[in-house]
């Protein structure tokens, strides 16, 4: 470098870079004549002497045009040809960059400075290329009027310059493009961190990548050994071997390979240990100011993240400086403000917590013959696992249990959309393996970063036959009832969120169960907890744990399994959150009741399953099932009054069924409440946006109270669910007549 910057001032910046950058042409020519030659099975004794004779006259001459090119004649009045070359050369006083140069300047000069490796390379091999014509010329004209043309001779001269040529073309090309860009890194540095320092933000200049670096390496072992095997094929087609000829090669390609690989792998260890320096000054409060810059777009991203970073430290820090220079008189209050400022960020984590968990139901009602019991425990204030229930298509009930990859606000943001995105795929699907791959692509479309979930989801029926699907999540664990075994159940899948081709391995498995059984449901918090000697709790001891309790009441059998996983952590710290959802199917007298008054309004006797279900709440009065069925009967004998008093009070204790509050808007309808109508459809649509019933029925209330605006909404909506609902086209013809 000391020689480059050395000719740098005493002539100019490009000239200085074209005078060292050329010499890897004479390397590149020396593996073109090797390779050139060694395929030829006949003496080259002829072809050597003529190419021997004109070669460095022809070398010495596209080296000048070359030289002169990047400005060899500048100091005689004769600049670089190139208007970039001659913006460089003007800005740049050896490495040093003039201090008044403009903005605009600046900008294009950074853009020139970063694109010289991609004009040194064109132009060497341009002139490579211009080597080869020339060389050829030349050997024709000698021999044309030396009167020693051989037409054989000068085929073979012209194979050997043309295979040359196109080894000088990738060699010399690519081994300019990396001395280039090791050699002007300090001066596309100076640039970009004056542009910096004038506050033009621009991303990193990019031009190739390190699989292109690394696919030239490539190249040159192939023609190597390319090279070399014709030699030695060679060798053995005369009956003796030319040792001279094979050394020279071998030690020729020897030290060109290992001194562009440590070239190569010295700009690549340049490149990282800067970025390691830069991280360290910014940690200490300095800017992102690079020494060198890469060219590389892996590389260039990440250092055009540091600028981000550095950017907003700094900007972060001018506020919290000016806070404390208005404060320096006041040091207490200094304090106490900081105070209330980490007072502010625990309220606002305290306050998405709640949010959080929100979104999480706090418990989760029976249904059916089900009844569930829950744990949940999150290792910060915000964390990563989640569960929802969901009512499926068929009438049948969707449990999840999932946990998204790492931890505090991004995985809760991440719980968020994931969970909007399954109450959607939930109402359109009742199928497990369905859910999963809507909720995968649209996790893929919406979240940006590398988060992903991995997923248990499982749909019940009336006849407690679950459907079950694993997104690699832990494996649910079934404990049959009088059986003193689990079974763990599983099936392939890979993360939700990770990639688009993950929808073709989910796969669904069915089980039913059985009066008693129980079935758990976790995250990984609990087999991985980790104890204060580092060995994880496991699956086993887990499924250990669970027949050891099994005798338990349900909320007790919850509480035993979380205790004990407690009592081996002990006083390690908790490295994940932990979630527990157990299920349990126990038999109710209430559900046998609804099936036979199901019976009943099979066969269309409403008024014999009104009596029957009337019975059945006199004997379990707090029973809402026996409520909500009972509502539904008497809707069908036109006892809307009835039907609402029913209603009302199943609502009062469930607000998640979406039918409920729509045969309650029914029944209002019914009788002209119109004001009550509309309050109780749009709650059962606030709960399934897609519920086409509801919107319809929203329409007609709206219609009755003449809010024609509010009426075509509803209907549209309906036409968008459904093109082929008839009667919803019909009612915005008549509205539409109606302007």
């Amino acid at each position: 470098m000391r020689l480059f910057y050395f000719l740098a001032r005493k002539i100019n910046y490009t000239f200085a870079l074209a005078f060292l950058t050329v010499f890897g042409g004479w390397v590149g020519a020396v593996f073109g004549y090797f390779l050139g030659t060694s395929f030829l099975l006949s003496s080259i004794e002829q072809i050597n002497v003529l190419i021997i004779k004109w070669f460095p006259w022809v070398i010495a001459s596209v080296t000048a045009f070359h030289y002169m090119q990047f400005g060899l004649l500048t100091r005689m009045g004769v600049p670089a040809f190139l208007k970039p070359l001659r913006m460089i050369n003007k800005n740049f006083d050896g490495g040093i960059l003039r201090d008044e140069i403009g903005d605009d300047e600046l900008v294009a000069l950074y853009g020139h400075v970063s694109d010289l490796s991609l004009y040194n390379m064109l132009t060497s091999v341009f002139y490579a290329l211009l080597s080869g014509i020339l060389l050829i010329t030349v050997v024709y004209a000698d021999m044309q009027f030396s009167g020693t043309f051989d037409p054989m001779v000068f085929r073979m001269m012209v194979k050997i310059i043309g295979i040359a040529t196109v080894v000088v073309f990738i060699l010399y090309g690519m081994s300019t493009y990396l001395f280039t860009e090791i050699i002007t890194g300090y001066e596309r540095a100076t640039c970009y961190n004056a542009l910096l320092a004038r506050g033009i933000v621009t991303y990193p200049r990019v031009l190739s990548g390190v699989r292109v670096k690394f696919s030239f390496f490539l190249i040159l072992m192939v023609l190597a050994l390319l090279t070399f095997t014709a030699l030695m094929e060679k060798s053995r087609y005369f009956y003796q071997a030319d040792i001279t000829a094979v050394i020279v090669y071998l030690l020729v390609a020897v030290l060109t390979m290992v001194f562009l690989m440590s070239v190569n792998s010295s700009s690549i260890l340049r490149v990282l240990k800067e970025m390691s320096r830069v991280a360290r000054e910014i940690s200490t409060g300095g800017d992102a100011s690079f020494r060198v810059l890469s060219l590389d777009r892996e590389f260039s991203a990440i250092e055009f993240g540091f600028v981000e970073m550095a950017r907003e430290i700094r900007e972060y820090r001018k506020n919290i400086e000016l806070k404390v220079e208005q404060r320096t008189a006041e040091l207490q209050g200094a304090l106490s403000d900081l105070k209330e400022r980490d007072d502010l960020i625990q309220k606002q984590l305290d306050i998405a917590s709640t949010i959080q968990r929100g979104i999480l139901p706090g418990r989760i009602d029976d249904w059916n013959e089900l009844k569930f019991s829950i744990r949940y425990i999150a290792m910060e204030k915000i964390g990563g696992d989640f569960y929802d229930v969901y009512q499926l298509k068929g009438n049948k009930l969707g449990l999840l249990m999932a946990d998204v990859s790492g931890h505090g606000i991004p995985a809760a943001l991440v719980t968020t959309m994931a969970k909007i995105s399954f109450s959607n795929a939930c109402n359109k699907y009742d199928s497990p393996r369905r859910i999963f791959q809507e909720v995968n692509q649209n996790i893929i479309e919406h979240v940006k970063t590398q988060d992903y979930l991995t997923c248990f989801f499982l749909a019940i029926d009336d006849d407690y036959t679950i459907t079950y699907a694993n997104a690699s999540h832990q494996k649910a664990i079934m404990l049959r009832s009088g059986v003193e075994s689990t079974e763990l159940l599983d099936t392939n899948g890979l993360f939700i969120g990770a990639i688009e081709e993950a929808r073709d391995t989910y796969e669904e498995k069915t089980s039913k169960m059985k009066y008693g059984d129980r079935l758990i449901m976790y995250t990984d918090g609990i087999p991985e907890a980790i104890d204060a000697e580092r060995r994880e709790y496991s699956i086993e001891r887990l499924q250990s744990v669970v027949v050891k309790n099994r005798s338990l009441p349900l909320e007790d059998f919850t509480s035993a399994i979380i205790e004990d996983v407690q009592r081996f952590i002990g006083s390690a710290q908790v490295e994940d959150d932990i979630t527990l959802v157990v299920v349990e199917l126990a038999r109710d007298a209430a559900v046998d009741i609804i099936k036979n008054a199901k019976k009943l309004v099979v066969g269309t006797r409403y008024y014999e399953a009104i009596e029957h279900l009337e019975r059945g709440l006199s004997l379990y009065p707090e029973n809402r099932k026996l409520l909500y069925n009972l509502a539904k009967n008497y809707f069908r004998v036109n006892n809307y009054a009835k039907t609402i008093e029913c209603i009302q009070s199943y609502i009062a204790g469930d607000k998640r069924n979406k039918f409920a509050f729509y045969i309650a808007g029914a029944a209002y309808y019914q009788m002209m409440d119109y004001a009550n109508s509309i309050e109780m459809l749009e709650e059962a649509i606030r709960i399934d946006q897609n519920f086409a019933n509801a919107h319809f029925a929203l329409g007609m209330s709206h219609k009755k109270k003449e809010n024609r605006v509010e009426a075509l909404r509803c209907f549209e909506k309906v036409v968008n669910l459904d093109s082929d609902n008839k009667l919803a086209l019909f009612e915005l013809n008549e509205l539409r007549k109606m302007k």
